[in-house]
């Protein structure tokens, strides 16, 4: 991973101000959700005073989710239902209409099978006021249900109240992929036309958040809990992220991962873009290498040819950077190995933390290198400094 800039500061603050009443427009997001729907319009809705209105954009539902939405707004002034006419298949489409049709002067997001947990507009919001920031970024935990383990996600950049006069002062930002646990600034998204990618687009999250990192805003970064992604793995239908088993998922993650790419590259972020591609090989490669073994001979081949032919768009500063991490040296092992190998091996690479036990290959004169066949992918940056 990239180390944060050390030239460059920030501010670190505890937030004393009392939160806006009515400052605040959730846009919530469903579609054939009933089931749970309401349970994320209630926690949105529970937020208190800060909260002027929650906008619930149901994508074409057919199970009902609409008429119970209409229901709740029937009993609660702030709840306004919006039907979409034809379903987007994706999340992004009615993210939009939401960011439309919102008028408070900040706005959220929120997934119909998640929730907010109990005070967490009021901590952005008043992170977000007392620095004048145009993006507010708390915590996410991703509870796993039914058994309830709960896990930080990108806890390292949300360990303390912070403020950030611009992204670039901390790189590792753009591992933060999500939209889910920010507030924004309803006149800064406008202004800059940050919107998510239309339709059936998965992965929208990674291309929202670099067109909003590509606008420079002033950040505040909150140690509060600010949002609960709920991860039902057995769930009949799964989510588009946890949809793992067919190669057009990884497809569509690439795809995301190199639009997120061009657009901080063309916006003059040049070290976030690196970041972006650092990132793509420390968590993305390593997450999907790890599930390979549970792929069919077909699936694997495919996965590893669209992965080199991913990585060979990076140029050589971009494997200058961390030579000792995982996600590097599985790389290096994928550009010079035409066919899928070692998947055992690859499985405890890119384990967190990844490991490689001995004994190991080694060249004439010594030096650790995956096997005898590939003499050039050293393991001496990795057994030096793995991450």
């Amino acid at each position: 991973m990239l180390p944060d800039s050390p030239a460059q500061s920030e501010n670190t603050q505890t937030p004393q101000s009392t939160p806006r009443t009515g400052a605040v427009g959730v846009v919530v997001i469903g579609y054939n959700d009933r089931a749970h729907v309401a349970d994320a319009v209630r926690s949105a809705l529970a937020q208190g005073p800060s909260v002027a209105e929650v906008v619930a954009v149901d994508d074409r539902s057919t199970d009902g989710s609409a008429e119970s939405l209409d229901r709740m707004a029937a009993g609660d002034a702030r709840l306004r239902v919006i039907r979409r006419d034809v379903n987007s298949g994706g999340c992004g489409s009615p993210r939009n209409t939401g960011i439309d049709a919102v008028t408070a002067p900040y706005v959220m997001f929120l997934d119909s099978d998640d929730v907010l947990p109990p005070g967490a507009v009021d901590a952005l919001l008043t992170a977000a006021e007392g620095a004048g920031a145009a993006v507010a970024s708390g915590l996410c935990v991703r509870r796993e249900l039914p058994s309830g383990r709960e896990q930080p996600w990108q806890e390292p950049l949300y360990t303390a109240h912070s403020v950030l006069a611009r992204p670039a002062q901390r790189p590792l930002l753009v591992h933060d992929t999500l939209c889910v646990n920010k507030l924004y600034r309803t006149d800064f998204l406008r202004e800059h036309g940050i919107r998510f990618p239309e339709g059936r687009f998965l992965y929208e999250d990674f291309v929202f958040t670099a067109r909003v990192l590509a606008a420079s805003p002033r950040i505040a970064l909150v140690p509060d809990r600010v949002y609960v992604w709920h991860v039902r793995r057995a769930a009949e239908r799964l989510s588009l992220s946890l949809d793992r088993g067919h190669i057009d998922n990884w497809e569509a993650r690439t795809r995301a991962c190199a639009l997120a790419y061009d657009i901080l590259l063309a916006a003059g972020q040049k070290e976030l873009a690196r970041a972006a591609r650092a990132k793509f090989l420390d968590h993305d490669v390593r997450m999907y290498a790890r599930e390979l073994g549970l792929r069919d001979a077909e699936y694997r081949r495919a996965w590893w040819t669209h992965t080199r032919a991913y990585l060979g768009r990076y140029d050589a500063a971009d494997w200058e950077q961390d030579p000792g991490s995982p996600g590097r040296l599985l790389g290096r092992l994928l550009l010079e190995s035409p066919e899928p190998r070692d998947l055992p091996r690859l499985r405890d690479l890119a384990a967190r933390p990844g490991r490689l036990l001995p004994p190991y290959a080694r060249t004439p004169d010594g030096a650790p290198v995956w096997s005898a066949d590939l003499p050039q992918v050293s393991l001496a940056p990795f057994l030096t400094d793995p991450v």
